[in-house]
């Protein structure tokens, strides 16, 4: 059923561009998007720009994830530091982060320190305040079992504090992905001359409208299946939750 709408929708654009009920020129028949990309796919050009936008992810993600976890977590146990540093989040957390990029460039030069740091300053707020958020919703009535237990300190953290906070975690960590994803390509497509965002913006200047479309739906795909593929590792390590949900 998830499936269905999406097909429907496909087959209703193919018929309109082909009978010209729109113009196949801006919205060109989902099959000559197909085709263009399994020929990009089989030229290397679209596996090139694909890996190139991943690379950048990779990286940006890795350096939003670590210190956003560690700092989010920081925050939610010790107030001072909550205190100190919450007012800059909620400052700069609203600024769209593309804005970042002149700053950056100015800093780092055109080139990948900067396209990578502002994909990851994208993700890195946004993992922050999902895991503050994680460790001040945490059932106070755990910590009391914890301590019960003779749970102190690390023990308390590693065996109460860390497994209650990780559905939110993984929830910032989640959305992150996609922000620092819509960021690079963003970046791609205003100051980079590679990656799949370099693409639609190439074609689009030309308009190579069915290459145009094409990118699109490799960057679309990406999200997908990163974000599934967390959710898929979320599942995994948090097999307790549902053990909990069956009882």
């Amino acid at each position: 059923m998830s499936l269905a709408v999406p097909a429907v929708l496909l087959v209703l654009w193919e018929i309109c561009s082909r009978h010209a009920i729109v113009s196949p020129r801006y919205f060109p028949p989902p099959t000559t998007v197909g085709w263009v990309l399994v020929d990009g796919f089989a030229a290397g050009d679209l596996g090139t720009q694909s890996l190139v936008t991943l690379t950048r992810l990779g990286f940006a993600f890795a350096t939003a994830a670590v210190p956003g976890v560690l700092l989010g977590l920081l925050m939610g146990m010790a107030r001072p530091v909550r205190d100190a540093v919450e007012p800059y989040i909620a400052f700069i957390f609203p600024v769209p982060k593309i804005t970042l990029l002149p700053f950056l460039t100015i800093i780092l030069g055109v080139g990948e320190p900067a396209f990578v740091l502002t994909g990851a300053t994208s993700a890195f707020f946004q993992i922050v305040i999902s895991t503050l958020g994680g460790v001040q919703t945490m059932d106070p009535r755990l910590l009391e079992v914890g301590r019960n237990y003779g749970a102190r300190g690390a023990r308390l953290f590693w065996k109460v504090i860390l497994p209650a906070a990780l559905p939110a975690i993984f929830t910032g960590l989640r959305l992150g992905l996609g922000l620092a994803l819509v960021a690079l390509v963003a970046v791609e497509f205003i100051a980079a001359k590679s990656g799949l965002g370099h693409l639609v913006y190439r074609h689009w200047q030309m308009l190579s409208t069915p290459e145009m479309y094409a990118a699109f739906a490799i960057v679309g795909a990406l999200g997908l299946l990163l974000t599934r593929g967390l959710r898929a590792v979320q599942a995994r390590v948090l097999t307790w939750q549902e053990e909990i949900g069956r009882l």
